[in-house]
């Protein structure tokens, strides 16, 4: 094992391999290895805790030790984004800005197409904005079944 509990880690794109989409969210962020599972037993035996409290799995060729003159890509906390007040229903509604992670919606959403942006909206404020998650929740199966649709053409 090439990375230890503690260690500060990079995420980065393996050569000649493909990260899972959600890695691919993480590339070039900081994260320090927060635990270790056997890599005969887990194909991501590397959990990295990132500074906006996420924490996601990696294989050990995702994972690279940072250089101090790499650029390092960081999502500000929801809360380094609210200058005037909590609450700002136009530029930041605090549907989709009370994720845990404190990202915010839009930070991962301007990186998709359409469809699947409007679908992971849905599924983030998911009984946030409304008191049906059911009606989020089914919004988001219908641009996933739209995006469906378009790619099997």
């Amino acid at each position: 094992m090439r990375f230890k509990v503690g260690d500060r880690v990079r995420v980065t794109r393996p050569e000649g391999g493909e990260l899972s989409a959600a890695g691919a969210l993480f590339v070039g962020q900081l994260g320090t290895v927060a635990d270790i599972d056997n890599p005969e037993d887990a194909p991501y035996p590397y959990a990295v805790a990132f500074d906006t409290g996420s924490r996601l799995c990696f294989a050990e060729d995702e994972l690279t030790y940072p250089e101090d003159s790499e650029a390092v890509i960081r999502f500000p906390r929801h809360e380094e984004n609210l200058a005037a007040s909590e609450s700002d229903p136009v530029h930041h509604p605090s549907h989709y800005t009370s994720h845990p992670s404190g990202i915010e919606c839009i930070q991962i959403t301007e990186h998709m197409n359409f469809c699947l942006g409007n679908a992971m909206k849905y599924i983030w404020r998911a009984g946030l904005k409304t008191d049906d998650p059911i009606q989020d929740i089914d919004k988001a199966i219908w641009y996933l079944q739209r995006e469906k649709e378009r790619l099997s053409k």
